[in-house]
């Protein structure tokens, strides 16, 4: 950095310091913050489902419609719930095993975890159909496949809601200071009993935290879900359906019912899940003993690989790694680089969705830090920051196939906004919880004493902030950004509902898919997306997560 620069950022950091602690320029921030939230991210969500309320007169006439309406919206918590509870269980051992591991190795291994949240969701949703069904891979090791139903349906929620929780706890693992597990050790706690007595009760609230993010991301899921579903209906299975058959109300009902009760889980977790106590029972010394020995542990990272390989990073490429030999064979793939036909629309595109990506990372940073900072601090109060809690992860509860009615609803009537504009609008609405949660879950868990001394010594509000705060939750700042550039480039249904013109790559590759004679296109297209992806996420982690991969 240049001395003329250095001047510059220290005179910015002044300035911004000083405003700091003016208390209304404080508070109209972050009453900005909700304002953003508010208008952006709440009302483009909800706004086209309340309006249609009036429709629901048709499922009181309808009995056998409502019935079909109850026994999906089960299904889909049933389902939420398990697959959720499956991804903490076996999404813990891995988190763990990239924060303690640490290289270059491990740097590679974490960014091949997000692949899945890559790929666009429809994609996702045929490359896991094709991995499990009867032309599998383990035919010869007499497996006769899966038909599509409620398995494929399961298998596939864990295949792409199994990153979210390894990237949140990833975040937060990292953020615990070893000092703790250090000390642990010195008065003679094993390995296991110091991680199951400090470091898991220090990351509850990333836990839960990520536990909500995975349980509402298989709540609302259906593009995918429709690759595989069969005869098997959840809630958004069900509403996409229902408004093929012609019937308007089972996307009102179902999708205020799944916000609702989804609202209601959320609020008592976040409310009871702090106060639960970890560990539940004392230490077997013998026992945990056993199980942190080097053979175990081998034992687990192992099986925690085989895990991330067969049910999450094969099923996701498996598309590719059919048709890419074929590509090979067949001189296709030289066709990639000539820029032209289409090819030249696929690069693009490709470009189109990084850049979307890069703006919805950015303003969501800015507008989301504020907004977790009001939560977390509980700057207007504990009743308002619960309330504000829980509503920041409603657009991520609603059913995607509603939320893109909604969404063209409300940006439909901006007709001077260009596509390009549109399509970033949706994308804020639909990321925007990723990087709140995650930021509301690294702030809490900061003692606000390490603040409060550094303002004691002579520190305004911001600077302790950059200083103390941020470094402190760099990592789950991290995760949010990850989960957000993800969310955004692999987007599908919001961008298909607010655009006709504009295409991004996942409308380009769908497109492919749905063309038989074109799949192969769709398989070598999402190749180069997951390769062009996974440099990206490496250069973000190694410029953000400095010093964890050494």
């Amino acid at each position: 950095m240049s001395n003329t620069s250095k001047i510059s950022a220290i005179a910015l950091d002044r300035i911004l310091g000083k405003l700091s602690t003016i208390h209304s320029l404080v508070k109209g921030f972050y009453l900005s913050s909700i304002l953003f939230f508010l208008a952006i991210i709440l009302l483009p969500s909800i706004l086209g489902i309340l309006i249609r309320v009036d429709t629901l007169s048709e499922l009181s006439e309808n009995p056998q419609l409502f019935d079909r309406a109850i026994n999906a919206i089960i299904a889909s918590f049933a389902l939420a719930s398990f697959v959720s509870l499956l991804d903490l269980v076996t999404g813990i051992p891995l988190a763990w095993l990239i924060v303690k591991k640490g290289g270059r190795l491990v740097m590679i291994l974490d960014a091949i975890v997000d692949l899945p949240m890559i790929i666009p969701t429809v994609t996702l949703g045929f490359s896991v159909l094709l991995f499990w069904s009867e032309s599998n891979p383990f035919t010869s090791l007499g497996f006769s496949g899966i038909s599509p139903g409620w398995l494929t349906v399961l298998l596939l929620h864990y295949t792409f809601s199994y990153p979210v929780v390894v990237r949140v706890l990833v975040g937060k693992l990292m953020e615990i200071d070893e000092t703790y597990e250090i000390a642990g050790r010195t008065l003679g706690g094993k390995p296991l009993t110091v991680a199951r007595t400090i470091n898991i009760p220090l990351a509850k609230i990333g836990i839960i935290t990520a536990y909500l993010l995975a349980f509402a991301r298989s709540l609302s899921e259906t593009g995918a879900t429709m690759m595989v579903a069969g005869l098997f209906e959840n809630g958004p299975i069900f509403i996409k359906r229902a408004l093929s058959e012609g019937w308007e109300s089972p996307l009102v009902f179902t999708s205020l019912t799944l916000i609702s009760v989804a609202v209601i889980i959320f609020f008592l977790l976040r409310s009871l899940g702090p106060k639960v106590r970890i560990p539940f029972r004392r230490a077997n010394p013998n026992f945990e003993g056993l199980l942190s020995k080097d053979s175990f542990c081998l034992f687990r990272d192992s099986i925690s690989l085989l895990i991330l390989t067969i049910f999450i990073v094969i099923p996701s490429i498996y598309l590719s790694l059919i048709t890419l030999p074929n590509a090979i064979n067949s001189g296709l793939i030289l066709d990639v680089f000539q820029f032209g036909g289409v090819w030249g629309e696929y690069w693009n595109s490709l470009l189109i969705s990084y850049v979307i990506g890069f703006i919805v990372t950015g303003i969501n940073t800015v507008f989301s830090l504020p907004m977790a900072i009001l939560i977390a601090r509980e700057k207007f109060g504990s009743r308002i920051s619960k309330i504000l809690d829980v509503l920041s992860n409603v657009s991520i509860m609603i059913p995607s196939v509603a939320l893109g009615v909604s969404i063209r609803f409300f940006w439909g009537g901006f007709t001077g906004l260009p596509e390009f504009w549109l399509i970033v609008m949706s994308h804020l609405c639909i990321t925007y919880p990723y990087m709140v949660s995650t930021m509301v879950s690294a702030i809490r868990d900061i003692p606000k004493e390490l603040e409060e001394s550094a303002r004691t010594l002579g520190s305004d509000p911001y600077t302790s902030f950059r200083k103390v705060t941020l470094p402190l939750a760099k990592y789950s700042f991290l995760s949010g950004m990850i989960l957000t550039l993800a969310r955004s480039v692999d987007e599908t249904g919001a961008t298909l509902a607010v655009s006709k013109t504009v295409k991004t790559v996942p409308i380009i590759i769908v497109d492919w898919v749905k063309d038989e004679s074109l799949r192969i296109y769709a398989g070598l297209g999402a190749t180069f997306l997951l390769l062009f992806s996974l440099i990206i996420l490496l250069l973000l982690r190694k410029l953000v997560g400095r010093g964890k991969y050494a």
